[in-house]
């Protein structure tokens, strides 16, 4: 990092919401410098609320957005070319429980890459967000759309790529996994945890990038990726966010006192997960930057003592180049 932003991140202290509000006015007036661009020969599909004829998948929500309520719910189907329908991926967005959709660009580009290289129908769901809907809602949602998954594919498309009917086709997995960011990255393996032995029989992995592991912000490296401009060291991006902070920012998901009445509950923190739904688990992958202040939520999480019989990766990057990391990736899914 350059002597310049070092010196403005060590002049201006944001706190955690100012700093997601500022990073999203960034992405909305397209100022940011994600790639944003979708893997090419993808389709996407949109499933409605109403459309599979379950109560539980997708489910309408809404949101209160300044005087407009906006209708949501709504999922996305990514399907490659010449993809095996019956080998499936769900995908489950970051954003603190709080903010973004399946619908933004930079997560239509984060799913499609995935489908693309990893050569799986994926599943991207618009579970539902706090303040209107508080824990364990964001937990049911991956729940239920993963049980979904196990039993419902991509529907049928026609020479001209039009979907026959409706947007699915009734027809069993033969292999799941889920892979979520952020708070998604938690979501995935809390909802892989609670699965039934008919969905366990088919997932073969779950994916955590830079997963929020621990809401109760419990883990050493809160004080140890903690930013110092002087040194430039540290979490840059999270700067003066501390251990009240990161517990403030739970409760916008877990509600008021919600770090003390549910922080350590396996379904918000998968990180206090007991042994026995560890060792349920599937392969796992969690990768996560060496310098953020959630790093031990991914280092930790998964004690091997705990989890005897199933292999671990944990990737640690000191740059996470993920868009150029999904070819690997894909290779390894398809072993």
């Amino acid at each position: 990092m350059g002597k310049r932003v070092a010196e403005g991140i060590k002049r201006v202290k944001q706190s955690q919401r100012e700093l997601e509000s500022s990073i999203l006015r960034r992405c909305a007036s397209g100022r940011d410098r994600l790639d944003k661009r979708l893997a090419t020969g993808v389709k996407i599909i949109k499933v409605a609320p109403g459309s599979t004829g379950s109560k539980d998948f997708p489910r309408l929500w809404k949101r209160d957005e300044g005087d407009r309520t906006k209708i949501r719910g709504s999922a996305e189907w990514y399907i490659p070319r010449r993809a095996d329908l019956r080998r499936r991926m769900l995908f489950l967005h970051g954003g603190s429980y709080v903010v973004y959709a399946p619908c933004d660009s930079v997560y239509r580009s984060l799913a499609s890459r995935l489908a693309s290289q990893c050569g799986l129908c994926v599943l991207s769901i618009d579970y539902r967000l706090a303040p209107e809907h508080r824990f364990p809602a964001a937990f049911e949602d991956a729940c239920a759309a993963l049980k979904w998954l196990s039993v419902n594919g991509p529907p049928e498309v026609n020479g001209q790529g039009k979907v026959k009917g409706a947007p699915f086709s009734a027809s069993p997995a033969r292999d799941l996994f889920v892979c979520g960011d952020s708070a998604g990255g938690g979501l995935a393996l809390a909802a892989s945890m609670a699965q039934r032995a008919f969905v366990r029989e088919r997932l073969r992995g779950v994916i955590g990038l830079s997963a929020w592991n621990d809401l109760t912000a419990s883990t050493p490296s809160y004080d140890t990726r903690q930013w110092c401009p002087e040194q430039c060291w540290g979490d840059a991006v999270n700067a003066g966010v501390d251990r009240k902070s990161g517990r403030e920012e739970a409760e916008a998901y877990l509600g008021r006192r919600g770090v003390q009445l549910h922080g350590r509950d396996w379904r918000a923190s998968p990180f206090f997960a007991p042994a026995g739904r560890l060792r349920a688990l599937p392969s796992v992958l969690l990768q996560v930057g060496d310098f953020e202040l959630i790093l031990d939520e991914s280092v930790c999480c998964l004690p091997l003592a705990a989890w005897p019989k199933i292999g671990s990766i944990l990737g640690l990057l000191r740059e996470v180049l993920l868009h150029k990391r999904l070819e690997k990736l894909g290779r390894s899914l398809n072993e």
